[in-house]
């Protein structure tokens, strides 16, 4: 099975994770928020997710809680 970048092995940027928050809070995402949201939730689950800063960290668990 074929592992996300930034879950297990490799760190996972700021940079990286943006992005991605930024696409799940725009609205021209609609179709594609689903695909978002779960790699925003490999983010989240993943080993250096408390390398990155808190206030992203708090998006990030916002965006995935509020898809629940």
């Amino acid at each position: 099975m074929k592992e996300d970048r930034g879950t297990a092995g490799s760190p996972v940027s700021a940079e990286a994770v943006e992005t991605p928050v930024w696409l799940a809070e725009s609205k021209g995402v609609d179709r594609r928020r689903y695909r978002i949201v779960n790699r925003l939730r490999a983010v989240r689950d993943g080993d250096h997710f408390a390398t990155l800063p808190e206030d992203l960290r708090a998006r990030v668990r916002e965006i995935v809680a509020d898809e629940r």
